[in-house]
């Protein structure tokens, strides 16, 4: 089967095995479990920011999982998107994604709308229950290529029950009453395709507070159409028009507290004002402008900011500007919440939205690529030389993960998107590093795993286009160093697994439709494995994309020099003499459905003991059609470990008998949970539904080899977290 076809059929059969599972799940719920944040913090984009007239509702959306309002008690940010907050309609699996916008009503700071997963919803007391309006559901990706655009949806700052929300490709909508009916405005045009091919929609939608009120309402409010211009009414929407002059686009748009309207437009090139019934051209320099933001105590003063996060500031409505601030050593850092964050690439800054605090003089608040900070900026007419921003990101985690290991006598190491690696000295305190370096922007942490006869080392598979930083740590993790050498195609194929017998054999499986390849002198040369049958052009079976969850190399935990790889298309091979030569050990697929994920994992301590999952399965009936596989003659046959189906991830924890504990997140006897075997896989016990009360998808898993009960999840959007559970006497 094509990865098509197995799409369609898990929709179409899923079914089936869910009805044979059958029966209640031999299962107890573990009511002491206790789930807490494995703390790394933020790391991922912050793509919008809003503040309450009053300054006591803040809040900000993410591109991967969720958004977080500001808890003043706690002095931290805190998830909105929960399994506690969301309708039980909506709190289920598979119901995770970022949001694509979130507003709160300017002068009822209880009062949110929320934009998330094509719906729009309404929260009365600050995010913790939302309830879904009638709006009816669009498409709304919060992860597109224009997730930083803002502001896609405003509240009447007169009256909280009427706004407006722009959608990427469907237009635009109005309700009055709160939600309970929503109206198409047929004046605006929908949007028009980006160069791209995609629809970039409605930002920039802005209430000029100042204007005189109509019934009610406020009567100038400004929305843009992406390839169109933008629209203005002054009779609180009952009619439309375009203005003509300016910006035939808007990537951010706000109203001044005299009435002025400020965007950046132009695909991000151009700063303008309308003021007066005419357009401005005020861009400051020839440089590209992600957004502005307008002193709402003085609103002379604007604030532009570009890609990197350097500024201009202008005290006359942009008639002039002071000139880029680029400081000394570029804009400073300083992180006392989340440290890592002022280190890592520590002279660029990522642009989500700015904005001035309405209630704070001179604060300025910065949603941006791993976190959200603040600078306070003095008013007068000098141009600072250089700005500090101070971070404020601890309560978020917005890391995606790749895969988490705990290796024997170590402490956790975490892979993820765009911070590749992270050593986790205490799971209660925040890293001041991540691996390898910070020498770059972004880089991916795709796979690790330590070496089965030498534990403390550990190899990780961590690259992107054009960077190549894998290698080796040789003290469990805090220490990197990249390998002396790289297989020939690791440029232009990326991800994919990674597998260590000893410090020196290690055998290396690039995605992408590449071929694997070994070493058996720590990476100083590698060579292509000979695999026997495998295709090696076309469609080879290793994994067609990088950015699927795909750790299909394993090496034996106990047998020197013996690994395992799996081709969806073949079957399992395996070698014994380091990767140098293979033969097949079964023919034919594991699992169904494997040629979007597959993990395979062999077992600590247990010779030729391996486990196979083909993971999350798309469609709307789950469990999939994919049972949980097991082998124990290295992978000659395998069985199914009975009523287990759709692991979504699993890993291996310290013996509570004779057999390691297993951990896996998946459906036992038709029942979703995050489940723990401590009799080598005849029972379950469930330990969680819903850690945290994230809704978030368990991307990655392993279990503490040191302390019992002990498990480490990874989230595809969120973070991690860890899981303590009670010890049997």
């Amino acid at each position: 089967m094509t990865p098509i076809t197995w799409l369609y059929a898990t929709i179409c059969i899923g079914a089936l095995f869910l009805a044979a599972a059958g029966g209640a799940p031999r299962a107890d719920t573990v009511s002491n479990t206790q789930w807490r944040t494995l703390r790394i913090g933020a790391g991922g984009f912050i793509t919008g920011v809003d503040i309450s007239s009053d300054g006591s509702t803040r809040i900000v959306r993410t591109d991967t999982y969720g958004a977080y309002i500001w808890d003043v008690a706690q002095k931290q940010w805190k998830q909105v998107v929960t399994s506690r907050s969301m309708p039980p309609a909506d709190a289920a699996v598979d119901r995770n994604s970022g949001v694509y916008e979130i507003r709160v009503a300017p002068n009822l700071p209880t009062r949110l709308y929320m934009a998330y997963r094509g719906n729009v919803y309404r929260s009365d007391d600050r995010g913790n229950h939302w309830t879904r309006t009638t709006f009816i559901n669009v498409p709304m990706d919060a992860n597109d290529d224009f997730r930083t655009a803002g502001q896609k949806m405003a509240v009447d700052p007169a009256n909280p029950d009427v706004m407006y929300v722009g959608t990427p490709a469907n237009g635009v909508f109005f309700t009055a009453d709160g939600g309970a009916t929503w109206t198409s405005v047929a004046a605006i045009p929908k949007s028009a395709r980006a160069s791209n091919g995609k629809y970039p929609g409605h930002a920039g939608i802005s209430y000029d507070q100042g204007s005189h009120p109509t019934n009610g309402r406020t009567s100038t409010i400004y929305i843009s159409s992406f390839g169109n211009g933008v629209y203005q009414s002054v009779d609180a929407g009952a009619s439309w028009s375009r203005l003509s002059g300016g910006p035939t686009n808007v990537s951010h748009g706000k109203c001044a507290s005299d009435g002025a309207y400020y965007v950046t437009g132009d695909d991000g090139r151009s700063v303008w004002r309308y003021q007066s019934e005419a357009w401005a051209n005020i861009t400051p320099s020839a440089e590209n402008w992600d957004a502005v933001a307008i002193d709402p105590f003085d609103p002379s003063r604007i604030l532009a900011i570009r890609e990197g996060g350097f500024l201009d500031i202008s005290h006359d409505r942009g008639a002039t500007w002071g000139g880029i601030i680029w400081g000394p050593g570029y804009n400073h850092r300083v992180a006392k919440d989340i440290p890592w964050l002022a280190w890592t690439n520590e002279h660029y800054m990522s642009t989500g939205d700015l904005l001035f605090d309405p209630a704070m003089q001179n604060r300025l608040w910065f949603a941006e690529g791993i976190g959200v900070w603040f600078t306070d900026i003095e008013n007068n007419s000098a141009t600072p030389k250089s700005v500090t921003f101070s971070s404020q990101s601890r309560g978020i985690e917005q890391l995606v993960a790749n895969q988490i290991i705990s290796p024997p006598s170590g402490k956790p190491v975490v892979a993820s998107w765009d911070r590749p690696v992270f050593y986790i000295e205490d799971r209660d305190e925040f890293p001041v590093t991540h691996a390898p370096d910070n020498q770059h922007a972004i880089v991916m942490g795709w796979a690790l795993d330590y070496a089965s006869s030498k534990p403390d080392f550990i190899v990780g598979l961590m690259n992107w286009w054009g960077v190549e930083k894998s290698g080796y740590s040789t003290d469990g993790g805090r220490t990197w160093r990249t390998f002396d050498a790289h297989p020939d195609v690791v440029g232009s194929k990326i991800g994919g697994g990674i597998a260590a017998s000893t410090p020196e054999n290690i055998v290396w499986a690039p995605s992408n439709n590449a071929t694997p390849y070994y070493t058996n002198d720590g990476g100083a040369t590698w060579l292509q494995a000979a695999i026997p049958g495998a295709p090696t052009s076309g469609e080879t079976g290793w994994g067609f994309a990088y950015y699927l969850n795909r750790h299909i190399v394993a090496a034996d935990r106990v047998a020197p020099g013996t690994f395992y790889i799996y081709n969806y298309l073949k079957g399992l091979y395996r070698s014994s003499d380091g990767g140098a030569t293979w033969a097949m050990a079964h023919s034919g697929e594991i699992a169904a459905f494997s040629g979007f994920s597959a993990m395979l994992e062999t077992v600590p301590g247990q010779r030729g003991h391996l486990f196979f999952s083909s993971g999350a399965q798309g469609g709307n009936v789950h469990p999939g059609a994919n049972p949980f596989m097991r082998s124990t003659d290295g992978g000659g046959t395998w069985r199914a470990v009975p009523n287990v189906f759709e692991v979504r991830a699993f890993g291996f924890g310290k013996p509570s008998g004779d057999y390691p504990t297993i951990f896996i997140c998946g459906w036992v006897r038709g029942v979703y949970a995050i489940w723990r075997s401590s009799d080598n896989a005849r029972s379950w016990t469930q330990i969680g539904t819903f850690p945290l009360d994230s809704l978030d998808d368990v991307k990655a898993m392993d279990g503490d080899k040191n302390v019992q009960n002990l498990v480490y999840l990874g989230f595809a959007g969120s973070g991690y977290a860890y899981g303590i559970g009670a010890v049997t006497p």
